[in-house]
C-alpha cells in the first residue's frame, strides 16, 4: 500500500503522489485551503509523511500550525520541513515571511529539549535531523565546502558566532510524530 502523503503550500511543484494543499488557487493544489484557517480538512493520524518546503514562514500562528500538522500526523509520520534560514538574505527579500528558522526553532515541540519544559504545546515531534543548505552541500567545493560541512557539524557556534558573517540561505528539518500507536 502506498504511503498517505500531504504537501501543504504545495504551489506548482507537488511532489508525485502527494495531496496538495495551498491558498493560490493557480497551484497545483488539490485542494484549496489557507494554512492560518484551523481546523485543516483531514481528520486525525490521516497521513504518514507531510511535507512543509518553504510555507511554515508564511503561517500566522506557528504553534497552532505545528499542533494541527501533529493532529493529521499519523504516529511516526515523517515531518519535512524546509525553510529560510535565520541570516539569509532570501528571508528578509520576501515581504510575506513571517519567521525564519535556526536549528532549533521547533525545540518547543521537542521532549528533553530546553524550550519543551514550558508547555506551550500538546504536539510532540523528535528531531530526526536538521541541515543547512542540504540541497547544497554535494555542489559547494573549496572554502564554502569546507565552511557548509563546518556550520552543519557546529550548529550552536555557527548560530550564535557566525551565521551573519557567513550567511547561509535554508535550513532543513525531519522530524517524527511522536503519538501513541
Amino acid at each position: 500500500m502506498a504511503q498517505k502523503i500531504l504537501e501543504l503550500g504545495c504551489g506548482n511543484r507537488k511532489t508525485p503522489g502527494a495531496i496538495g494543499v495551498d491558498i493560490n488557487p493557480r497551484s497545483a493544489a488539490d485542494i484549496i485551503h489557507d494554512l492560518d484557517v484551523f481546523p485543516y480538512p483531514f481528520a486525525d493520524n490521516e497521513f504518514e509523511r507531510i511535507i512543509c518546503h518553504d510555507v511554515l514562514e508564511h503561517v500566522a500562528d506557528f504553534v497552532h500550525t505545528m499542533e494541527e500538522i501533529w493532529r493529521i500526523a499519523g504516529p511516526a509520520a515523517r515531518i519535512e520541513v524546509h525553510g529560510p534560514f535565520m541570516s539569509s538574505v532570501n528571508y528578509f527579500s520576501d515581504p510575506t515571511h513571517r519567521r525564519a528558522f535556526t536549528s532549533h526553532s521547533f525545540d518547543y515541540f521537542i521532549p528533553g529539549s530546553m524550550a519543551h519544559q514550558y508547555g506551550y504545546s500538546k504536539a510532540a515531534f523528535r528531531l530526526l535531523s536538521v541541515a543547512y543548505d542540504s540541497d547544497q552541500i554535494p555542489y559547494r567545493k573549496g572554502l564554502h565546502g569546507w565552511l557548509l560541512r563546518w556550520a552543519n557539524r557546529n550548529k550552536d557556534t555557527y548560530e550564535s558566532r557566525y551565521a551573519f558573517l557567513y550567511p547561509l540561505y535554508s535550513i532543513a528539518f525531519e522530524l517524527e510524530a511522536m503519538k501513541p500507536a
